[in-house]
C-alpha cells in the first residue's frame, strides 16, 4: 500500500508514525536499539506490505492491468488504491480526509530533523506538498509513478502506464472493496497482539 493506506492503520501517535514511515528505508530484522513505539511502527509497516504482497484478491486483480505492466502491477495498484481510498475516505475513517491529512503532515514535519537521510527529505517533502492527497489527482498520480520509476535500478517512463491502470477502473475498485476491510482487520489484530507495548519508549527516534 501507499502512503496514505499505511498511515490510516498506524499508530496516531508521533513514534508510531515515524516508525510508519521508516518501514520503507530501514532494513534487517533487529530493531531493539529503535523506540517501541517507532519499531511497532516499522513493523506494522512490513506485516500490511506482506499481507498486501501475497493476498489473493490482489494477486488475481493484475490480471486486469495489460500483461506487459503485470510485472510493476504491485506499484500501480499501490498508488491507484491511495486514490481509490481518497475518493472512499468517508467510509473507511470517521476523521475528515483533511484533518487527518494536516495532522499527519505536521507530525512529519516535527519528525523530519530527527529522521535518518533519507527519510528526513521524504518526511519534509510531503509535509510541505500535502503528498498524502497527491493521489487524488491524474496529476498527482502521474507524479508520483514518474518519481518512483525514475529511482527503479532500470529507470522506467512508469507515469506510461496510468491510462491502462484508470481503464481498469471497475476491477480494480471491486478488488479494493474485498481487499481493504481484511486489510484494516490484519493491522488491527496484529497492533492488538504487540508486545513492544511493554517495553519503554523514548522520545528521539533518530539515528
Amino acid at each position: 500500500m501507499n502512503h496514505l493506506a499505511h498511515f490510516l492503520l498506524a499508530p496516531a501517535d508521533d513514534a508510531g508514525r515515524a516508525g510508519t514511515l521508516l518501514g520503507d528505508f530501514v532494513r534487517g530484522s533487529d530493531l531493539s536499539a529503535w523506540p517501541a513505539g517507532v519499531e511497532f511502527g516499522i513493523r506494522l509497516h512490513r506485516r500490511i506490505d506482506a499481507f498486501t504482497d501475497t493476498h489473493p484478491v490482489l494477486s488475481e486483480a493484475r490480471g486486469a492491468l495489460p500483461a506487459p505492466l503485470r510485472r510493476y502491477a504491485g506499484i500501480l495498484m499501490d498508488v491507484y488504491f491511495d486514490h481509490l481510498l481518497i475518493a472512499q475516505w468517508d467510509e473507511w475513517h470517521t476523521q475528515p480526509l483533511g484533518d487527518f491529512a494536516d495532522e499527519v503532515h505536521g507530525a512529519l514535519a516535527r519528525l523530519a530533523p530527527t529522521l535518518p537521510a533519507p527519510a528526513d527529505r521524504v518526511a519534509s517533502g510531503m509535509a510541505a506538498h500535502k503528498g498524502l492527497l497527491a493521489c487524488a489527482t491524474d496529476t498527482g498520480m502521474t507524479r508520483i509513478l514518474a518519481r518512483i520509476g525514475g529511482r527503479l535500478s532500470r529507470p522506467l517512463a512508469l507515469e506510461e502506464a496510468l491510462p491502462s491502470v484508470m481503464a481498469a477502473h471497475a476491477p480494480l475498485e471491486a478488488a479494493f472493496r474485498r481487499f481493504f476491510p481484511a486489510l484494516k482487520a490484519q493491522a488491527a489484530a496484529y497492533r492488538a497482539g504487540s508486545t513492544l507495548s511493554t517495553r519503554p519508549s523514548e522520545l528521539s527516534v533518530s539515528r
